[in-house]
């Protein structure tokens, strides 16, 4: 077998991960775990900002 081969993340829906500038995944390697049917980045990170705007709507 040739492992000399790698895969892409082509496009990356979680806008709010910290890893996601533009629809690109930006991490510099990604864990992918199954769960079900369905594949789950567990290098996901929630963005500071985002955390931050949420916090600040949360308290108004």
């Amino acid at each position: 077998m040739n492992y000399d081969t790698q895969s892409m993340v082509s496009r990356c829906d979680a806008t709010t991960c910290r890893f996601n500038e533009d629809m690109n995944c930006t991490a510099g390697q990604v864990e992918i775990s199954m769960s079900g049917q369905t594949a789950q980045c567990i290098t996901f990170a929630p963005a500071d900002a985002m955390n931050e705007s949420q916090s600040a709507r949360a308290d108004n």
